[in-house]
């Protein structure tokens, strides 16, 4: 059994208030939405299937949240993550909850899915629902072993107990 690590609060840090953080992310939100509305529209234009541009946002969105997993974590001497440090706190919820959250969207499909239940194609919506969840986790991982490789390893001892 590995030993719990605590991730220290930095004096400098400061408490962030809950409202603070739901703002980011909400903010973060709108423009991850718009950022969204704007590959949909896009792929509308281009005469490709809205259920393309859901594809294409959830794995460009995994593979980024990835990528921003791996650029405010801390991590141990072997490159395994710790967690966010609390100083780091506002950009996870700016960019990652927010502009991600609103730039990824499981409702949309969730939509495609029931669209092609109810269409009579349930093999479709069997593969979206794999295709999705299958190629979204190793779209996050491949984002997190790309910045791994990029973010160097902290070396401040005391931003890693």
């Amino acid at each position: 059994m590995s030993e719990r690590v605590e991730l220290p609060t930095r004096p400098d840090a400061g408490s962030l208030p809950p409202w603070t953080l739901a703002l980011l992310a909400a903010v973060g939100g709108a423009f991850g939405s718009a950022a969204r509305a704007a590959v949909q529209a896009g792929f509308e234009s281009a005469g490709w299937p809205v259920w393309g541009a859901h594809l294409a946002v959830n794995v460009v969105g995994a593979t980024t949240i990835g990528v921003l997993f791996a650029r405010l974590s801390a991590r141990d001497a072997h490159g395994m993550p710790l967690g966010i440090p609390h100083g780091l706190r506002r950009r996870e919820h700016l960019l990652g909850a927010g502009f991600l959250g609103g730039f990824t969207t499981v409702s949309g499909f969730a939509w495609d899915v029931v669209d092609l239940v109810q269409g009579g194609d349930p093999a479709s919506a069997s593969l979206m629902i794999g295709v999705n969840a299958l190629v979204g986790i190793a779209a996050c991982a491949a984002g997190y072993r790309l910045a791994i490789h990029v973010v160097p390893q902290v070396s401040d001892p005391d931003a890693v107990r």
